[in-house]
């Protein structure tokens, strides 16, 4: 998720360890480690645009790094704040639980987190929330700010429970669009073969439902409000794009097709009406679209070069006003 939640959660972590006394030092120290994982942006070439794609969520983010950064953190409050006498031990937990807290709520997004490097590559993606959301920072700030302000360790331990009956929230929700969509497919004669539900931006009642039948993607939205009937956002589809003829090539286009395709968890299609421009289906402008907000664009007469990012993130009022729309469940 942002930055700002990232830090927030931490801070709520390492809370869970912490007591009136000690709640400013584990609420700073848990932000900063909370925080600390996302360095990894700075990982980037400018000779090869899918490097910070690919080393994104890597491995500052796998479990077994947490430790690693909880000793670097706790290390550095050592150092900064020796007059205190903190104890290395406790800071090295308040900053641990920070960094715990980053993988984990990265992985309840969709774009997938490499939680169990090196043992494995898989891109843990649970579709429980977006990458930003108001209904999940907002209460999280409001509560760390009493806890530091009047040193109330509870209410930061509170935030925690909060924001666990949210993502709870966002995984029956989750259920909920995944079950319609099946339901959806079968209306309209589909075998489907996957069935992936995911949030919209910044909400949970708004959900994007992508189906793959017969190598195709069937896109559409719908909203989902508790004890209220699902109104559905009519999409469109688009044919799912054939990576297998580039998966026995060795050129440096093949290679980089195959990690864009990785990144993506296969959902890659040739994006309508842009030449040479392979789209990562997960996300869009719009819940309903087939209209990416980044791909890469591919050059066949030079399999030697890599490919080049493209985004197409162009928000406007008016897409807020029809995001908004959907969201409150009016017809478009």
């Amino acid at each position: 998720m942002d930055p700002f939640t990232q830090a927030s959660l931490g801070a709520a972590a390492a809370a869970l360890a912490s007591n009136n006394s000690t709640i400013r030092r584990a609420l700073i120290i848990g932000a900063v480690a909370g925080a600390a994982p996302d360095l990894d942006v700075l990982i980037r070439s400018e000779t090869d645009p899918l490097l910070s794609l690919q080393y994104h969520r890597h491995f500052t983010h796998a479990l077994l790094f947490v430790p690693a950064i909880g000793f670097l953190v706790a290390g550095l409050f050592k150092l900064l704040a020796f007059k205190w006498k903190w104890p290395f031990k406790q800071l090295f937990l308040f900053a641990s639980l920070g960094a715990l807290s980053h993988g984990l709520l990265d992985a309840c997004t969709s774009y997938g987190t490499l939680l169990y490097l090196p043992f494995s590559t898989h891109r843990e993606s649970w579709d429980l929330i977006s990458i930003i959301d108001p209904l999940f920072t907002i209460p999280l700030i409001i509560l760390l700010a009493v806890a530091f302000l009047l040193k109330r360790a509870r209410a930061a331990q509170t935030a925690i429970l909060i924001c666990s009956l949210y993502l709870t929230f966002g995984y029956i929700q989750r259920e909920r669009a995944q079950i319609y969509a099946l339901e959806l497919a079968e209306s309209r004669d589909l075998a489907p073969e996957t069935v992936t539900a995911r949030p919209s931006f910044a909400n949970t009642i708004v959900w994007r439902i992508v189906v793959l039948a017969e190598h195709q993607y069937y896109v559409d939205a719908v909203w989902l409000m508790p004890f209220q009937e699902p109104r559905l956002y009519t999409g469109s589809s688009v044919a799912q794009f054939d990576s297998s003829e580039y998966a026995t090539q060795d050129s440096t286009l093949a290679k980089d097709i195959q990690r864009f395709d990785h990144f993506s968890q296969s959902y890659l299609y040739e994006v309508p009406g842009l030449k040479n421009i392979l789209g990562d289906l997960r996300y869009a402008l719009f819940p309903d679209s087939i209209q990416p907000l980044w791909g890469i664009r591919i050059d066949p007469d030079r399999p030697d070069a890599h490919v080049e990012m493209a985004y197409f993130r162009e928000p406007s009022k008016d897409a807020f006003k029809r995001l908004w729309t959907m969201i409150c469940g009016k017809p478009l």
